[in-house]
């Protein structure tokens, strides 16, 4: 029911006039002196119109513009019943705070029409109001549906750059590999009978590397690919984190058929550690291959662990040819080979794979290189402390 509140200073005019109304609307009547301004307890109940007298719109004007205003942009109407001598005289304060006024004395059909008439504009202003928040929000949602059709539209098209640039790549890089398999295959079925052992063993063996090769290929281009699309994340488990970095080196030395040595030294408690370990590999596999590959053979690669202040700290040294300085902003871009590089072997996917394994983990990495000297990598992650993960 709507509710309509009586300011009049008039005991017997109150009493009247809310006996009239009653039967129509909720009427609330204070039993405090309006004319002192007596009346901060009645604002902070609700009510659709307020029927007041001058005396009391002048002792309350202040309150009656702070209600209007925190009801904005609703409308709250205040009805002024006044006499015809004393409009003038409230011409002050009339317009400033009152929407409408009657004029003594007052017929009831002509009060109850003005009545409902304001009931009315404030119904209309709270369905305006409320039909504007849909608006807005409706504008909202859909500023932000935008924002995230043109997302999506902008990673489809990179997805399908990258696409078309891993098509190309690989159809590039393939070529090479498979003219080897091709080439010792045919010498195999054409001079099979008179190769010796040791001749057909070397194309068997270029056959095998070869195969290889395009496997990681392969492999690196599937990383990329998932990463990307946002389906790595980290999985981390409690593990031996000096006995996982160990057999790792010693797995790259076997894959590569190195002789290198790489000297691993470890600092810290590293034997239970929260990682992941699947890209704690991506992570260190490729820095340790690319510092064997761009070292001199027989050279050393010093590879340190230190575990500390929840984290993990990788450092990787090389004594190789060094990164160009110009290189170095392009580094971990995908694709990326330095200008150095000349005929060493490589897609330009491996540091590449390295970054984005490293941001999935929330980690840093950085690198200082010296042309003709080598390179250090370091790399640095979080490690999450063990008496969590156990609760």
């Amino acid at each position: 029911m709507r509710r309509i509140l009586l300011l009049l200073e008039n005991k017997e005019n109150r009493r009247l006039l809310a006996h009239s109304l009653k039967t129509r609307y909720e009427v609330i009547v204070p039993d405090v002196d309006t004319s002192q301004g007596k009346t901060s307890a009645l604002w902070e109940q609700s009510f659709d119109l307020c029927i007041l007298c001058g005396v009391t719109l002048e002792s309350i004007d202040r309150q009656i513009q702070e209600r209007k205003n925190a009801e904005s942009p609703v409308l709250l109407p205040f009805l002024l019943v006044t006499s015809r001598q004393s409009v003038g005289m409230r011409t002050r304060y009339l317009w400033q705070s009152v929407d409408e006024l009657i004029v003594t004395p007052i017929q009831k059909l002509e009060l109850l029409s003005r009545i409902e008439v304001l009931l009315r504009s404030r119904l209309l202003s709270k369905q305006l109001s409320a039909a504007n928040k849909k608006l807005l929000m409706e504008v909202e949602q859909r500023r932000c549906l935008e924002t995230e059709i043109r997302s999506s539209l902008q990673k489809e098209r990179e997805l399908n750059e990258l696409k078309s640039r891993f098509v190309s790549m690989v159809s590039h890089e393939f070529r090479s590999p498979l003219q080897v398999i091709l080439s010792s295959a045919q010498m195999i079925e054409i001079y099979g009978e008179q190769l010796s052992k040791d001749r057909k063993k070397q194309f068997f063996q270029q056959i095998k590397q070869t195969v290889k090769t395009m496997t990681q290929l392969l492999d690196d281009v599937l990383v990329i690919g998932r990463a990307d699309l946002g389906r790595f994340k980290a999985s981390p488990e409690i593990l031996d984190l000096t006995e996982l970095c160990r057999d790792l080196a010693e797995e790259i030395l076997l894959s590569m058929n190195s002789k290198h040595a790489i000297s691993f030294v470890t600092y810290g408690n590293c034997c239970e550690a929260c990682v992941d370990e699947i890209l704690i590999r991506h992570i260190l596999s490729n820095l340790l291959s690319n510092a064997i590959k761009y070292s001199p053979t027989d050279s050393t690669i010093h590879f340190i662990l230190q575990c500390a202040d929840n984290e993990a700290i990788f450092k990787i040294q090389d004594r190789g040819i060094g990164i160009p300085l110009e290189d170095k902003e392009t580094l971990f871009s995908l694709f990326h080979r330095a200008a150095n590089v000349k005929n060493i072997p490589g897609t330009g996917l491996g540091l590449a794979i390295v970054k984005k394994c490293v941001d999935l983990y929330g980690g840093t990495i950085a690198v200082e290189s010296e042309l003709g000297v080598g390179t250090t990598f370091t790399v640095t992650l979080p490690l999450p402390q063990l008496a969590l993960i156990r609760r």
